[in-house]
């Protein structure tokens, strides 16, 4: 559970949300590999000698497909890649170990909760003793706290990014009451599709990304310039965390707000300064930011007609390799 509530309730190899019944923990460096492999990946990685596979800078939730044989043990993973789990990993390990922390100390009322809160649903028994018990513990948690019963949901939403090689992204779509509230709105009252509003901010955002790997390949501190291809995409993670509205004299502006994580390998030229020839080495980029954007509606307009402004990075982040 702990595991399952910092990585934001999602799968982190497919980064699609996940319910907690059919989720399960995976090591990141698998947990069979040999003591040899294991020193060469310390060392490669740059790990702490004492490095621990069952620890929680190792452990992620997965989903079971992507888990299984289908999943990504049919796949084989960059080294760029597994850094960057192992980089979020860390990052994440002083809240879980917090939580389980905070559950050791906790009584008997939170284990009966947790064993609530991750009960499997899909079992007829089960879901009808939650269905007779759950209202009571709502009652009680609005009376401690009428603002508490604000939860989270996930919508998935996906645009395409290149006509010609139908390629397309998924956004994941975290909504509290504000933000389910706003997609109602914009749905139901301006008669705009989710999709289409996301549409050219994200095609935007993709291709200001792609713009500054290539920039931070070529600003490079090298004793020889260096010359970047078009990077092109491991993989890319877009989730909008925050979704509000304002109603301005006859306008309705609806704020977007959320992050990314790239990855992406380029082809990367070095020429020598005294133009004696040059060297075609592999670039690998892990990139993370946070980003935002603006559609504005006239309460004038006919529906549907939701103007989009430029999506704009607001922090940025970025690991870049050559060899």
């Amino acid at each position: 559970m702990a595991l399952w509530e910092a990585w934001d309730s999602k799968c982190y190899w497919c980064t699609k949300p996940v319910e907690f019944s059919v989720s399960e923990i995976d090591h990141i460096i698998p947990k069979d590999v040999t003591k040899a492999d294991l020193a060469k990946l310390k060392t490669a990685y740059g790990l702490q000698a004492d490095f621990d596979l069952h620890d929680p800078r190792n452990l992620a939730p997965i989903c079971r497909p992507c888990n299984g044989v289908e999943g990504k043990s049919n796949s084989t993973r960059q080294a760029g890649v597994t850094m960057n789990y192992l980089a979020g990993a860390e990052k994440r390990r002083p809240a879980v170990l917090k939580r389980v922390q905070n559950f050791g100390r906790s009584g008997r009322v939170a284990a009966h909760l947790l064993e609530a809160a991750t009960a499997d649903l899909s079992q007829p028994d089960i879901r009808r003793e939650f269905l007779d018990t759950a209202p009571a513990v709502v009652r009680v948690l609005a009376m401690t706290d009428q603002g508490i019963g604000d939860y989270r949901s996930f919508r998935e939403a996906e645009v395409c990014i290149d006509d010609e090689d139908g390629l397309w992204q998924r956004i994941d779509v975290a909504l509290h009451d504000r933000g389910r509230l706003t997609i109602a709105l914009l749905e139901n009252l301006c008669a705009a599709e989710l999709e289409d509003v996301l549409q050219d901010p994200v095609v935007q955002l993709i291709q200001e990304i792609r713009s500054r790997v290539t920039a931070g390949f070529e600003s490079m501190e090298t004793s020889d310039p260096i010359t970047a291809g078009p990077p092109t995409s491991d993989f890319i993670t877009l989730n909008i965390d925050s979704l509000d509205f304002l109603r301005s004299a006859g306008q309705v502006e609806f704020t977007f707000q959320g992050a990314f994580e790239a990855g992406f390998a380029a082809s990367v030229v070095r020429s020598s300064s005294d133009g004696g020839g040059t060297d075609d080495l592999q670039g690998d980029a892990t990139v993370s930011g946070t980003f935002s954007f603006v559609a504005d509606w006239d309460l004038t307009d006919d529906p549907a007609q939701v103007h989009t402004g430029d999506c704009t990075i607001e922090d940025w982040d970025q690991d870049l390799n050559v060899g």
